[in-house]
């Protein structure tokens, strides 16, 4: 992305005890020179959905810049699940043998160190938002991630915002969408293997999801989402496969307790944090009852905010990052931080 200036950053996790590495990037402005570390202003942490990787937000991070014209927004950060894109490389060794060793609280746990490493630079509360942004299974993790804060009166991130998350009411179990069925069904099986990235291209391209997705998340996805073989999950394979290895993009939905943790612990926070909600309009991997399942201010799930973006699903972050950009501005502008007194 020419108009992002981007800084690779890498963290290891020990969620169960065993070290795993999340790969970060920092994005800010092609304009700016450098960030001061005491620079006033909002600090974006986003996380993936599955099957994706940190990558996928760059057109969503672009296109909040150039909307951003008073800069509002300091800088942002994409964050790789630790079995996900770079991350599943860099991890491999250890996730081909033990692929179930990782969980989405893996993922949360990122998040937390992130924040507790010092590499965001001295936060003053007064001048600096953390803000949290998880798009389907990333929004179970940032919401996870505040776990590492209690009491939750000491969560230190200003708000959280989660895009069509994967987290609904008990009362919601069972009851799967078709399009859930089938992508759950088809996930461990598809297709991950090509004779040449530019075969993937347009095996991809020709076919849904992708051929939806807007160009510049393709690209990014071509770019980043396809390595060669062999790997250590295809040692006698040759050609071209993806970054991230199905099996680790079905883990999540193997995982749907931890959305019911992450269901009980928003109970918990909403008092505390402000956390809004952007849904998709077109019901498609969850459908409508499921989604508004998550509201229930009677057991404390209150938010302050609900959006939904028309003539778009589940994907938001890869059919319209335009327009999720600016359903994330608007949240933004409403925890403009207070620049420090002149005075």
């Amino acid at each position: 992305m020419a108009s992002l200036n981007v800084e690779k950053y890498a963290l290891t996790t020990q969620t169960y005890g065993v070290p795993l590495i999340c790969p970060m990037k920092r994005y800010t402005r092609a304009s700016s020179k450098g960030i001061d570390p005491q620079e006033p202003g909002i600090i974006l942490l986003l996380g993936h959905g599955a099957g994706f990787f940190k990558e996928m937000w760059e057109p969503t991070v672009e296109d909040l810049f150039k909307l951003d014209e008073t800069r509002l927004i300091r800088e942002a950060w994409g964050l790789d699940c630790q079995n996900h894109g770079e991350a599943c490389t860099l991890n491999e060794d250890i996730l081909s043998r033990k692929p179930d060793i990782l969980t989405i609280w893996d993922y949360a746990d990122a998040f937390a160190t992130l924040y507790k490493s010092g590499i965001l630079g001295p936060l003053n509360p007064k001048v600096h938002q953390v803000i949290l942004c998880g798009h389907s299974a990333g929004a179970v993790g940032v919401t996870l991630s505040t776990s590492y804060f209690n009491p939750p009166a000491s969560i230190p991130f200003s708000s959280i915002i989660l895009v069509d998350p994967p987290i609904w009411s008990k009362e919601r179990d069972g009851q799967d969408s078709e399009i859930y069925k089938m992508v759950e069904t088809m996930t461990p099986i598809r297709k991950d293997v090509w004779k040449s990235p530019e075969d993937a291209s347009k095996w991809l391209k020709a076919r849904v999801p992708w051929g939806s997705w807007d160009e510049r998340v393709f690209d990014s996805y071509v770019k980043y989402g396809l390595r060669s073989l062999p790997t250590a999950y295809y040692p006698d394979k040759t050609g071209t496969t993806l970054t991230t290895h199905r099996l680790a993009e079905n883990i999540a939905f193997t995982g749907k307790r931890f959305s019911y943790d992450a269901l009980y612990r928003l109970n918990q926070i909403c008092t505390h944090v402000p956390v809004h909600l952007i849904f998709g309009d077109n019901a498609d991997m969850f459908e409508r009852p499921t989604q508004e399942s998550i509201i229930n201010p009677q057991e404390g799930r209150i938010f302050a905010s609900v959006t939904r973006l028309e003539d778009v699903g589940h994907l938001v972050v890869q059919e319209a990052p335009t327009k999720l950009a600016s359903a994330i501005f608007d949240i933004l502008k409403t925890a403009k931080p207070a620049l420090p007194s002149k005075l």
